[in-house]
């Protein structure tokens, strides 16, 4: 679950419309990259994540898919499943549990592609600009130094103004690799698609929080 939650995380950061001031060309870049999908009624894509350890040295790969509707959105990646269908969020194991909280719009904290799209109101990166050659890289670093992340690079297309990958940091140098592939706006997704249905997983036990 850890890992969905990565997912989550980077998806997130694809929407995000930094308001760090220090770097304008940055900000514009982000800014364009989130119109994408704020502008998008219904948006799929395809992703591979890589944990690498601080020599890089592979520790664990999966791959998975995300589509988001508005406040709601589905993520599959291995056996796992997360549904949010804007007020519940569902935590399949992709065996025998699923865990049900509601939604908490109120969580400054929670990484949600909710929160991403309608914007957080507060400065949580300082934004620079590495390189705007074949990509753009530009490099998200965290304010609150307390987080266990240092730092953030997206590369993103010149072309398209899509993600095509992001690299999360941690403090000891250990990170995780993750790129985006087949994404696809203006897609038709019916409500039901981010609603966990336990008719369709009898025995599964259902743990609400």
């Amino acid at each position: 679950m850890k890992r969905l939650l990565t997912v989550i995380f980077i998806f997130n950061l694809l929407v995000f419309s930094a308001r760090a001031q220090n770097n304008a060309d940055a900000q514009s870049i982000l800014n364009k990259a989130a119109a994408k999908i704020q502008s998008s009624k219904g948006t799929s894509l395809s992703f591979s994540l890589t944990q690498k350890d601080k020599l890089g040295h592979t520790i664990s790969s999966s791959k998975g898919i995300m589509k988001v509707k508005g406040s709601k959105y589905y993520i599959k990646q291995a056996g796992n499943e997360i549904y949010n269908n804007g007020e519940q969020i569902w935590n399949y194991d992709g065996q025998t549990e699923v865990t049900v909280a509601k939604v908490d719009n109120d969580d400054n904290d929670a990484l949600s592609p909710e929160k991403i799209i309608t914007g957080f109101d507060k400065k949580d990166f300082d934004v620079k600009l590495l390189s705007s050659s074949a990509n753009y890289q530009v490099q998200l670093t965290p304010v609150d130094k307390r987080k266990n992340y240092k730092q953030v690079i997206l590369y993103i297309s010149t072309s398209t103004n899509l993600i095509t990958k992001a690299i999360i940091t941690d403090k000891t140098n250990a990170f995780v690799e993750i790129n985006f592939t087949n994404i696809t706006f203006n897609n038709t997704f019916p409500d039901n698609q981010f609603v966990f249905d336990a008719s369709k997983h009898p025995g599964v036990d259902v743990v609400n929080q």
